[in-house]
């Protein structure tokens, strides 16, 4: 494995993600209920990461079938990210206008979505990321977060952090991210330190730590 280039000072660099849901938290009961075509929308930012000094970030919306994760999304600067999420406003309509043929499709998908279920801010998730992606198979890759925080206050981007621990401090997530198949030397090594599968959604625990009666 090797380190992604984007990771900053040859270590890791900042996510913060900012989760919509409905009045009723259809999308937090769907991922409670384990069903097994679902969608979140979210916007991502990475604090680390700027263009000619201006701030972007990734409207997406994040697909489950069954067991296959995709994501569609487009690319905004920060400052417009609500109103283009929102859309219906001068901000939105010049957006759309400028975009190309798949972030229309994409707009178009963001704005059912958003309109359908009334979505609101829910929650911002925070954490570092360490990523690595392997010299062979060019679709894997495997990424250690930490320090996984969430708050459903100030529900501002430009501000990282949250008041609870998705997770206990000293644990990392680790993901292993694969188009069609884990290679077989990342097989060999999870076998030999005896790792299990656990299914964790940052955004469905998150929430759980931010009321009374949290699972984990």
């Amino acid at each position: 494995m090797r380190l992604d280039s984007h990771a900053t000072n040859n270590y890791d660099y900042e996510v913060r993600s900012l989760y919509f849901d409905s009045n009723f938290h259809h999308s937090f009961l769907e991922k409670l209920d384990g069903i097994a075509i679902r969608r979140k929308l979210r916007i991502r930012y990475y604090p680390d990461f700027t263009k000619n000094d201006e701030k972007f970030a990734f409207i997406e919306i994040k697909k489950k079938i069954n067991e296959n994760v995709a994501k569609s999304r487009v690319y905004v600067p920060l400052e417009n990210a609500l109103k283009i999420l929102k859309g219906n406003n001068n901000k939105a309509k010049a957006f759309y206008d400028e975009a190309s043929a798949q972030d229309k499709n994409t707009l178009k998908e963001i704005w059912f979505l958003y309109k359908r279920y009334n979505l609101k801010p829910a929650c911002i998730v925070t954490y570092k990321r360490q990523p690595f992606l392997s010299k062979f198979e060019k679709t894997c890759r495997i990424t250690f977060d930490t320090n996984v925080m969430v708050r459903n206050y100030n529900l501002d981007l430009n501000f990282g952090g949250g008041s609870k621990f998705i997770v206990p401090a000293g644990i990392c997530i680790m993901e292993i991210k694969f188009n069609n198949y884990i290679p077989n030397w990342a097989i060999k090594i999870l076998q030999k330190n005896n790792c299990l599968q656990y299914k964790i959604s940052k955004f469905a625990n998150g929430l759980e730590k931010t009321r009374t009666y949290a699972l984990v």
